[in-house]
This record gives C-alpha cells, structure tokens and sequence, in this order.
C-alpha cells in the first residue's frame, strides 16, 4: 500500500497502482462453484490460496493490460509483483464473492470476469464502505473487516414505494417533470446521505457489458468519499450529482412559491 499526503498532512491510504483505498465486495451467483473453478485454472492471473480460503486474483498475465490511476503493469516496482487486485471466495455452492481494496480494480474486476466467465455468472449486489481511510488507521486486512460493520442493507422496495408515494397522482410530461425536480430539490435540503457501509442491489437485466451502470454508481461514490477526505464532509451524493450532470437536474423558481 502507498500512502498520499493532503494539506492538512494526514496521509491518505492509497493502493500500490494508486487509488484511494476504498473496499468494495461484488456478489455474484454462479452455476456452481467447480465450474468457476475449471475457469480459474486456466487464468494464469488466478492464484489459489488455501491459507485464505480464496482465490487470489493477480495483477499478472491476463491481467497485466488493465490500467489504474498510476498507470499499468510496468509501473508496480518489480520487487513488488505480481501484487493482488482482488479475493475471490465462494460463501456458498451458489454464490461468489470479489473483494477489492478500491473501486477501480472492482470496476476493473466485473468487466474483467464478465468477459471470463461467461453470462451465466450474474454480479446481483454490491456493498462499499462510503469513506476514505488514513495510512495510520490500520493495516488494509483489517480495514477491509469494516464491509461486515454496520451495514445497511438497502431495499428496492422501499424505494419504490417511496416514489410511488411522491409521483402519486402526478400525470406524465411537464407535471412529471417538475414534480421530479421538486422531489430532487427536497432531498437535497434534507442532507439524507448514503451509509457509511452500503449494501445494494444490481440490476444485471439492464447492465450493459462493460458494466456502465456499476462504473457510475461506483465512481460516483469514490468522489463524495474524497470529497468528505478533504474536508467537504457536508457534500451529499445526491448534491454531487446535481453538481455533475448540471443545474437542469433542479426545479426552476416560481414566483411566490414556498416550500
């Protein structure tokens, strides 16, 4: 692991190919775990580790073309290779686990098995701890034990229902759309924010191959956390949004009107 540091001088834990340390854990099901397996032995970048009871994905062979914030392969100091990108654990016959230690090498991880396992092997959820960390705060093994603390475990349903409350009765085209606007503005007001530690559903039906939608939601994430890092601890995701993708997001002014 590196370490960078900010103006304050505290020193931002940060991956040997120099992303913020942030992690990540995918969820997948799978056919079953010994077809996985077949398909593992065949990656020279898949290692097994017995002592962890995973598999130990490497950036190496196969994985040596993929790029990260301080480049590729050729940058990881050579006494320092092949380094780990990722763990991989079957926590039932079912179901995969990808664990990584930053959201680019998550995000580099489900387009990377998406093209090696086949479509049979379906990313269904995601759980990220929303923070960065400092160089002091621990060693990464046991940071990464903060993906099993305190997790809030978001509901589809609840969110419809939430929406289906707010649009009730709204008919489609403009109304629609400021209704929207409006509900957007409120949520900003009221500072709701994501958890620390989240754990959310994926919708691989509407996923496309190069797992867009998983970049977004991801990246998106990792900006609020380095936001808060800096110092910018009342950014909301729902603020950094509006910020992005512009002001049009936003109910216009009506003359008199309150809220």
């Amino acid at each position: 692991m590196r370490s960078k540091r900010d103006g304050g001088q505290r020193c931002l834990l940060a991956t040997m190919t120099n992303e913020p340390f942030q992690p990540v854990r995918l969820y997948y099901t799978v056919p079953d775990e010994s077809s996985v397996v077949r398909a593992f032995k065949k990656l020279q970048c898949m290692a097994e580790a017995p002592h962890e009871r995973c598999w130990q994905w490497l950036f190496h062979a196969e994985a040596a073309s993929l790029r990260f914030a301080a480049g590729g392969f050729d940058d990881v100091p050579k006494e320092k290779r092949p380094i780990i990108l990722g763990r991989i654990r079957f926590p039932r016959q079912d179901g995969m686990t990808l664990e990584t230690n930053s959201i680019d090498r998550a995000i580099a991880g489900a387009r990377f098995f998406g093209s090696k396992l086949g479509a049979d092997v379906v990313a269904m959820r995601c759980r990220v701890v929303n923070r960065c960390f400092a160089a002091d705060e621990g060693q990464p093994r046991e940071l990464m034990a903060t993906l099993d603390q305190d997790v809030t475990v978001i509901d589809p349903r609840e969110a419809e229902a939430c929406l289906r409350r707010e649009f009730k009765g709204v008919a489609a085209g403009r109304d629609a759309e400021r209704a929207a606007a409006e509900f957007l503005e409120r949520r900003i007001k009221s500072k709701d924010d994501v958890p620390m530690v989240e754990d959310f559903p994926l919708a691989p039906e509407e996923e496309t191959p190069d797992f867009r939608d998983l970049a977004n939601t991801l990246q998106l994430r990792c900006v609020r956390a380095f936001e808060h890092w800096r110092g910018n601890t009342q950014l909301t995701l729902t603020e950094l949004i509006v910020r992005i993708f512009g002001e049009d997001t936003r109910a216009p002014e009506v003359q008199g009107k309150c809220t």
